[in-house]
């Protein structure tokens, strides 16, 4: 189901960071939603008093942080392992069922969600984008929400979900990260065609770090680890992400010091079922990204820029439309 990058070297960007920075530091966090935690489920939706709540004083402790909060607006998603065994041992019928239980439709959706909705956007320095409608596939892959749909299939699940954010009030920059993060041809296709600029479907944190290191662990293989790539014949920018909480933290300068994007990923969903998350967000991890921000502003200052996804496809946005007009790109940062 990954898809693969061919001509490695080919639209890798190392010129988008602002002048005087020599690498990047970004954040994520994925399956950001409304729901609240239970004896077998801990979720996000507990605000200041749960996972979003440690983000958030992490954020205020480190006033030049800043994340991505991939939020998917209709979530589903009860078991991320199928848990009806006979049907999923019954071949012409496993990939045409739920394989689990699921939360009806709408149970999650955004704009049923007033009180979650307002403490995200009260939040610092956060941006939020799309990670799927609901986190659910039919057959044995239950979170890889995209796998056989078209083109139009495809698109037309993004529009239902920029949908409900409209409805919910909740601005969001125009990235996805897949669930499972599976990016097949079609669901590329259904991006640009629906507008948006930036994906994050790798993730790697094993493979040594240097400058020309590619991905090889889940989704894309083949992309660029340390930089931003365009995909999809130069129509979408890719990120890799290369840390996360059991990352050590020699991983994180070896990556500064290559001039790389030091992307720092998490999930909000620590314990999904008995499932539980190594780069859950909880209070250990958070104390690790409290350290190591602590430890980067120290060693590298000034030279570091700390940024986001969508702020870095803003910079790639505004110079290719500059220079498709023929002058000079005049997007300017804060070098925030």
């Amino acid at each position: 189901m990954s898809r693969q990058a061919h001509d490695f070297g080919r639209g890798v960007r190392t010129d988008l960071y602002p002048e005087g920075r020599q690498a990047a530091v970004c954040f994520s966090i994925d399956d950001v939603h409304p729901g609240k935690s239970t004896d077998a489920y801990e979720a996000g939706g507990d605000c200041q008093n749960g996972a979003l709540g440690l983000v958030e004083r992490l954020l205020r402790r480190h006033e030049k942080a800043r994340v991505t909060l991939f939020t998917t607006p209709d979530w589903r998603e009860v078991s991320a392992r199928p848990t009806r065994k006979f049907l999923g041992a019954v071949p012409w019928l496993r990939n045409r069922l739920y394989l689990a239980r699921t939360l009806p439709a709408g149970t999650m959706r955004l704009d049923r969600h007033p009180e979650f909705v307002a403490y995200v956007k009260h939040l610092p320095r956060v941006e939020i984008a799309l990670h799927g409608l609901h986190h659910v596939h039919r057959g044995p892959h239950i979170p890889v929400e995209f796998q056989e749909q078209n083109v139009e299939e495809c698109a037309a699940i993004l529009k239902q979900s920029m949908a409900i954010f409209a409805a919910a009030d909740l601005p969001f920059v125009p990235g996805l990260n897949p669930p499972g993060w599976q990016l097949p041809d079609a669901l590329a296709e259904a991006m640009v065609r629906t507008g948006l600029t930036f994906v994050a479907s790798a993730r790697d944190i094993v493979t040594e770090i240097s400058r020309n290191a590619r991905a090889n662990m889940s989704g894309m293989k083949g992309v660029s680890l340390l930089f931003p790539q365009e995909i999809q014949d130069g129509r979408l920018l890719h990120f890799t992400s290369n840390f996360q909480a059991t990352s050590p933290i020699d991983r994180a300068f070896r990556i500064i010091e290559n001039g790389g994007v030091l992307s720092i990923k998490a999930h909000v969903v620590k314990n999904a079922a008995g499932h539980i998350a190594l780069d859950g967000v909880d209070i250990l991890y958070c104390n690790y990204l409290d350290a190591l921000f602590s430890e980067l502003e120290r060693r590298y200052g000034e030279t570091l820029w700390w940024t986001s996804m969508g702020e870095m496809a803003a910079r790639w946005s505004g110079s290719n439309a500059s220079r498709a007009a023929g002058v000079t790109s005049s997007f300017a940062s804060d070098g925030r």
